[in-house]
């Protein structure tokens, strides 16, 4: 009896590293060719597969959602599309499989006049910026991650690493560097270094008004605009989704390694708390992590701290709502609003 349990514990041992390997093949943005745009990003948490699905993603209308289950034969998913109140539009029924260095996801749309499908996808040659931190990246189908060496500025190339043998420990960054991931080609889900102070000797930042009390969905719902402009701003997205929040940072928007979902979006007084789920990229040494965000609202602006764990490096995460701290996006931006928004070079 001994020995069968022992070799019972082996074989799980063997089926949750198998697992883990997997996800690292699939976790992260796949996009197809720009005739026809379709991006998918996959967040992978043990067997549950959460993400976003977006075509024009700076182009909030396009947003849906992942839900699904990761197995030996890849990913079994559903994509919810939703109207402006959360109800569900309709869905499409899909899976992903790896075959060499791209993606094939099959499936049927419920889209009116929708039908079966199949999409080639593959991960964007442009990867991630490299920040003042190391960066993590998943380049390829392989599943290994490959570290960006730290720089001292986003205006240079990307400087590729090698392959991270094990994940290593990021020393502890400023509460800049800690802010969102910067996004490539300038900046990615999140800022290369966080607004709140102003010049030195100024008065810093001061708070335009009372805090919205109590904050509610229609309060959030929209597009919130950051770190920077021109194409490499960040948008801050968020939808209903039957009774709950979710949503996806990009920046640039047209680049799977500028963008991550936003989940675990939860609302409590006046204060809001959600998190970036990284998974193909992050301003870390390991993959995947969350990094947790807390903000509140006044006058058009959220104010929001960025904290990220201690296993990725990080301060670690305390939840405190933001004072004078912090870092400001400007919105919400009506979804409808950013109808036909295009990201993409050259059009």
């Amino acid at each position: 009896m001994r020995t069968l349990i022992v070799i019972v514990g082996m074989l799980l041992c063997v089926a949750h590293t198998a697992a883990a390997q997997n996800a690292d093949r699939y976790r992260g943005g796949w996009r197809s060719d720009d005739s026809d745009l379709h991006v998918y990003e996959f967040s992978i948490r043990g067997e549950r597969v959460r993400g976003i699905y977006c075509t024009l993603c700076s182009d909030a209308t396009t947003l849906a959602f992942i839900d699904g289950t990761l197995g030996p034969d890849g990913i079994t998913f559903v994509v919810t599309h939703v109207r402006p109140d959360g109800r569900t539009a309709y869905q499409d029924k899909a899976t992903a499989r790896i075959e060499g260095e791209r993606l094939i996801v099959t499936g049927t749309s419920g889209a009116p006049r929708g039908g079966k499908f199949q999409r080639t996808l593959y991960r964007d040659s442009r990867g991630p910026d490299p920040l003042g931190v190391p960066v993590a990246w998943l380049p390829d189908a392989s599943g290994k991650i490959v570290m960006l060496a730290p720089i001292g500025g986003r205006a240079a190339g990307p400087a590729r690493g090698t392959a991270a043998p094990a994940p290593a420990v990021v020393p502890p960054v400023s509460p800049a560097a800690a802010a969102p991931p910067a996004a490539p080609r300038a900046a990615g889900p999140g800022p290369a270094a966080a607004g709140g102070g102003g010049a030195p000797g100024g008065r810093g930042w001061l708070q335009p008004g009372p805090w919205k009390n109590p904050l509610t969905a229609d309060d959030v719902v929209g597009a919130w605009i950051g770190f920077g402009t021109g194409v490499n701003k960040q948008y801050f997205i968020f939808r209903r989704v039957g009774n709950r929040l979710r949503g996806m940072v990009c920046g640039r928007c047209d680049n799977p390694f500028t963008l991550a979902a936003l989940d675990d979006v939860e609302i409590a007084g006046d204060t809001l708390h959600f998190k970036i789920l990284h998974d193909g990229w992050g301003d870390s040494a390991v993959l995947p992590f969350d990094k947790w965000v807390t903000a509140r609202i006044v006058a058009n602006e959220m104010r929001a701290v960025f904290e990220t764990p201690t296993e990725a490096g990080g301060r670690g995460v305390t939840g405190t709502p933001p004072t004078t701290a912090g870092t400001t996006l400007i919105g919400p931006i009506a979804i409808e609003a950013t109808r036909s928004n295009d990201s993409r070079p050259n059009r």
